[in-house]
């Protein structure tokens, strides 16, 4: 026995789908367009509310006359009716004053005569059979199909003809195909599938008639009449859904678009669907432009699977204080800052992140999109010439289309995303939870324009968005990455208004502990998986990671001695900060080395478990070392210069590298260096400039070899004796060679959140500079990738 379906279901089906009555009209006009129809009419005649014949419809209270309910609708009917069908509509009930129920059923046929959609397309309509075969079977894969094969129908899941029972409860559908003699008319009483019929769904016989016979044999379209209208038509309804939803389902951004496919009549008269004024675009403080897509310019690089590299060009301009910067990011950049990053937590219930790899397949299935996106600050707009007369009429303007991006394919909506309630790109959650909150969805406008097929990116069925899957997550992290950090940082930066305060620095100082949990709860799940003989290791190790961990925080607590003797607030949070991210980074190592003992230990034999807990051991020690290191920059007071060897401090830091240049196969070169060189300089600076060099290096050179796998990553570290120079070169990805200077701002970064601050190069140059050197990206353009630089030049021209 099969499953049966109740008829009930379709209408169960309608409202979950289609949830309001501006999507249900947008179905219909997808499926005029999807249709070919160059022109798409859509009509509507209410001349008094459904409310209203309904109550009216209803068993009279006692004491209620046919005459009452004739002056109640009398009074009923909207302001903007036109009189004649005003007067043609209280005809038809005049005349049935004594008999009630034949009363109301000449109310019913009025109302279904006098207030209606109508829904008139030129399209390739459809044959009898069609009509059966596709249009009354709920899910056809018809469009799927051609979809998957390279068409770009707007709707593929056959669901879309439900808009109509949502409109009211009857639908006429008359329609014909270019050649056809006669129209093929269907008509379907919705309320056949009433909630109060037990009724299977096979049980409901509809079937197409034949209709009247064409005055022209190359007539093609289709109409469809909705009657027994569910909504009070208001004119202000129809206003706020024409001028409101049905304005952005229609890229609004293409002037006059909507009224070159749409014609929208109300009761006779037509109505403007409104674009976005062009003069309010041109008045946005700052606005940007970005294009992804796939870079075939460069025959000799085409990316790994020869389809081009994927890149992100475009600029970002603060109009407001004539700011401007070029946004290009390339190749394995793209796979950085397109990581999905979920948080996870310990035991304890401390929060830490894991970002997720995104694949290049992931990002051609996503394929070329553009991103154009406004920005108002509403607290010092002005009246616009030609279009607002006061700051208040400007505001409304901006509120009208505000709301964040919204999200176009081929010209048309994918809902809900720029919604009222959709903040899909976090804009109001992360702006209302800073002190400066300019930039959230009530001063944006803007709108993304996706190219791939439903096949990459599909839709959901009850249209709350796109179906999750990769190339969707990497749309979402792409465009957060590019509103996030690059827009709200210049805006931000230009600004000047958002301080970089001691408390978001001292937070950073501590973010150690939430790893040096997760360390905790890995050595603990040691202890269940290793033998009694073996325990002795973990008992060594426990003490171990709390000596560490006592030696950070006993480095961090005094740290307010030296941060007093700061004179300047920037200086405060640079030094803070800088401490922070060692000791971040320390324990995350950490971290990864108990993990990865953890996994050997689960399958190896007795032999290898002692290996696996002796390296963990070794490699505990030389992460106290590395903090001992550099605990002298607590004690010592920041102005203090010491003098120093230049090699020495360099393979220091390069030596706690070690277990990640084996890891990920990194050859490190150093030239001109092996006799030393004496420097004077704070020596916890020196180390912290080339800790944030070297860990930058190391991260890219990763990212590379997962973006092509036949790399060989490489770094050169060479000193010139002469000028006092020391460059740091690898063969990573590089950056974009006009961006050289903007890569040194705070909060700048390309990685995903957990994996970088955007603070790293700020530091390291704030500290140069503080020993009146220069640290600069490399001069030479194209070095490895076109277009890119590919490290940084430290010149120690003065050391006094």
């Amino acid at each position: 026995m099969a499953f049966t379906i109740s008829a009930r279901t379709i209408l169960e089906l309608g409202k979950e789908l289609i949830s309001s009555d501006d999507v249900a009209l947008y179905e219909l006009i997808k499926n005029s367009i999807d249709a070919g129809s160059k022109l798409t009419k859509i009509h509507i005649q209410a001349i008094l509310p459904a409310s209203v014949i309904r109550r009216e419809l209803a068993t009279f209270p006692k004491g209620k006359s046919i005459k009452d309910s004739i002056s109640l609708i009398t009074k009923s009917f909207f302001s903007a009716a036109p009189k004649e069908l005003v007067d043609s509509f209280l005809d038809r009930l005049r005349d049935h004053r004594e008999n009630e129920a034949v009363y109301k059923a000449k109310l019913r046929e009025a109302f279904e005569e006098f207030n209606w959609i109508r829904v008139i397309d030129d399209g390739h309509g459809m044959s009898s059979d069609e009509i059966k075969k596709v249009y009354l079977r709920i899910g056809t894969r018809s469009r799927r199909e051609a979809n998957s094969a390279g068409s770009a129908y707007l709707g593929d899941k056959g669901v879309g003809r439900l808009s109509a029972m949502r409109l009211g409860d009857r639908l006429r559908l008359s329609t014909t195909k270019k050649g056809e003699k006669r129209w093929s008319d269907l008509d379907i009483p919705w309320d056949l599938f009433s909630h109060d019929s037990d009724d299977d769904l096979d049980s409901i016989a509809l079937a197409p008639v034949s209709g009247k016979v064409k005055d022209d044999a190359s007539l093609q379209g289709t109409t469809v009449h909705i009657s027994r209208l569910n909504a009070d038509w208001t004119y202000e309804k129809f206003d706020e859904v024409v001028s409101g939803r049905i304005a952005r389902l229609i890229d609004p951004f293409q002037q006059g678009l909507a009224n070159r496919l749409l014609e929208v009549k109300y009761n006779g008269v037509r109505a403007l669907v409104p674009s976005v004024p062009q003069s309010l675009l041109d008045y946005a403080h700052a606005e940007t432009h970005v294009r992804f897509f796939f870079d075939k310019s460069d025959t000799d690089d085409l990316g790994p699977s020869g389809n081009g590299v994927p890149m992100i060009e475009g600029t970002v301009n603060y109009k407001l204080r004539n700011k401007s910067r070029v946004v290009r990011q390339r190749g394995a950049e793209i796979l950085s800052l397109a990581q999905t990053t979920l948080s996870k937590r310990g035991k304890r219930g401390h929060a830490s992140t894991i970002s997720l790899p995104i694949s290049l397949k992931a990002l051609e299935d996503l394929g070329e999109f553009n991103c154009d996106v406004y920005w108002f600050n509403r607290r010092i707009v002005e009246a616009i010439s030609d279009l607002t007369e006061n700051q208040r009429g400007t505001r409304d303007t901006i509120r009208q289309w505000a709301g964040g991006p919204m999200l176009y394919r081929r010209g048309f909506r994918i809902l809900p995303y720029g919604d009222p309630d959709d903040d899909w790109l976090g804009l109001d959650r992360d702006a209302f939870g800073r002190s400066g909150f300019k930039l959230n969805r009530q001063q944006v406008i803007g709108r993304v324009t996706v190219k791939s097929s439903h096949a990459a990116l599909s839709e959901q069925t009850n249209r709350e968005g796109l179906v999750q899957s990769d190339a969707a997550d990497a749309l979402t992290t792409i465009l957060t990455w590019l509103l996030h950090n690059e827009l709200r940082d210049l805006i931000n930066d230009a600004d000047e208004e958002e301080q970089i305060s001691k408390r978001s620095a001292e937070a950073g100082t501590m973010a150690f502990r939430h790893t040096q949990e997760q360390v905790e709860d890995a050595l603990t799940a040691l202890k269940t998986r290793i033998s009694g003989e073996d325990k002795q290791y973990i008992q060594r190790l426990e003490t171990e990671v709390n000596a560490l961990a006592g030696q950070c925080a006993s480095l961090l607590s005094r740290l307010d001695q030296s941060v007093r003797e700061a004179q300047k607030e920037r200086e405060k949070f640079v030094h803070l900060a800088g401490i922070g991210l060692i000791t971040e980074f320390i324990f995350h190592e950490l971290d990864r080395s108990v993990s990865h003992t953890l996994s050997l230990i689960s399958s190896a034999q007795k032999d290898t478990r002692e290996a696996a807990l002796e390296s963990l051991e070794a490699q505990l020690k030389t992460l106290q070392k590395r903090v001992s290191q550099f605990d002298e920059m607590t004690g010592e007071r920041r102005q203090t210069k010491v003098e120093c060897d230049l090699g020495e401090v360099l393979e220091l830091v390069l030596s706690g590298h070690e277990n990640q240049f084996k890891r990920h196969n990194i050859q490190v070169e150093v030239e001109g260096l092996d006799d030393g060189f004496k420097i004077k300089a704070v020596r916890g600076m020196l180390i912290q400039i080339f800790e944030n060099i070297i860990a930058n290096a190391v991260y890219w050179l990763k990212q590379q070899s997962r973006y092509s796998g036949a790399f060989k990553p490489n770094l050169i570290i060479r000193f010139d004796h002469k000028v006092r120079r020391l460059s740091f070169i690898d063969n990573g990805p590089g950056f974009d060679a006009e961006r050289r200077e903007v890569i040194f701002q705070p909060f700048i970064s390309s990685k995903p959140p957990g994996e970088g601050r955007g603070l790293g190069l700020y530091i390291s140059r704030d500290m140069a500079n503080y020993h009146k050197w220069t640290l600069e990206a490399d001069s030479q353009v194209g070095r490895y990738h076109k277009d890119r630089l590919n490290g940084f030049v430290l010149t120690m021209s003065s050391s006094k």
